[in-house]
């Protein structure tokens, strides 16, 4: 049998459930009706009876206001009852009600109690075989319709979401394309040689000059020099490359104070150091001027970077969601199953779905 035949079967089914529960709810109305009758009666005459003198008169006050709480409560609890399916409401009320007020009327009342509570567990009994007769009468609940809505829905969502995680995996391939293309341009690669040998020569020609002139460092420090050129000097042997005028013009003035030994360094930096430094400074320009050239391009290439990993991060959200929704997928497909193995069940043929 298809499933939408086994599906309007199932609701066949119920229809003539519903209506033989109508039928069960009326019928056991009526039976309560007339139960419901003799315990109103029969409290009635609880209500009525005189009170034995012999009683203490303290006991009958208790008692007699006891009685006066007692039926009242239960006329009340039973009033509420328009059919059967109300009996359930009242139950747990009348439990309560016994407890509270029945200790000293069973004292004095002690038949009159027991009858009323043996109407009101036959009361509960007919509660109880309704119940159980609505349960053989009631289909269990049957979800494959709404399940296939579900599936079909989930389906629908899962195959956007793919849709939308393919969308991003292009537009990651792109980027990174471009990354690519960025990373290996001719003009890119160049400034980035360009970068790397200036910044080599001017260590190596900054690390020569250092080496000369900080052989001039020892002597300088000997003559304990009141001149802020010399402290500068002794604190960092760069001083020389940064101002190579005062520089020289401190060696000029402590040259013939030098041993003999410094005089060929001395000699050295006066012919070499303005030209070395004047190189340096060159280059440094250089490296300046390449730098910012290169910065455009490096913005560009941090910003894709950055695009990249925000990209990144959508997807693997992305693919988790994905995930996630399959086996919620798989959930609910295994809870058809289980659904439609229920109805072939209930109308007792085979489902081909």
């Amino acid at each position: 049998m298809k499933l939408k035949e086994a599906l309007h079967k199932y609701e066949e089914i119920q229809k003539r459930s519903k209506k033989e529960m109508a039928n069960l709810l009326q019928e056991y109305t009526k039976r309560i009706e007339h139960m419901i009758l003799d315990i109103l009666k029969s409290l009635q005459q609880l209500n009525e009876k005189e009170i034995p003198k012999k009683v203490d008169p303290r006991l009958a006050r208790i008692v007699k206001m006891e009685r006066e709480t007692y039926v009242r409560a239960l006329q009340n609890m039973l009033g509420k009852i328009q059919d059967i399916k109300d009996v359930e409401k009242i139950l747990p009320e009348i439990s309560r009600l016994h407890i509270a007020h029945g200790r000293h009327l069973l004292l004095i009342f002690e038949k009159d109690v027991y009858k009323i509570n043996n109407l009101l567990k036959s009361l509960s009994n007919e509660y109880a075989k309704y119940v159980s007769e609505i349960e053989k009468l009631q289909p269990k609940e049957i979800m494959a319709k709404k399940l296939l809505k579900e599936i079909k829905d989930l389906e629908k969502h899962i195959h956007e979401e793919e849709q939308s995680l393919r969308d991003l995996v292009e537009m990651l391939d792109k980027l990174n394309e471009r990354k690519k293309k960025l990373e290996e341009s001719s003009e890119f690669i160049a400034l980035r040689e360009n970068e790397k040998e200036l910044k080599k020569e001017i260590s190596r020609e900054e690390l020569n000059l250092r080496s000369k002139v900080s052989k001039l460092q020892k002597p300088i420090k000997r003559m304990r020099l009141p001149d802020n050129r010399a402290r500068e000097f002794l604190k960092d042997s760069g001083y020389a490359l940064e101002h190579p005028h005062e520089f020289l013009r401190l060696l000029e003035e402590i040259s013939d104070k030098l041993d003999k030994k410094y005089q060929n360094t001395v000699e050295w930096a006066k012919k070499n150091i303005s030209t070395k430094t004047q190189k340096l400074k060159e280059l440094k320009r250089q490296l300046t001027e390449v730098e910012i050239e290169l910065s455009h391009f490096k913005a560009e290439e941090e910003s894709l970077h950055k695009s990249i990993d925000e990209l990144k991060q959508k997807i693997n959200k992305k693919e988790e969601k994905i995930k996630a929704l399959k086996e919620e997928l798989q959930k609910i497909e295994k809870q058809l199953e289980e659904s439609l193995s229920e109805l072939e069940k209930i109308i007792g043929e085979k489902i081909d779905y």
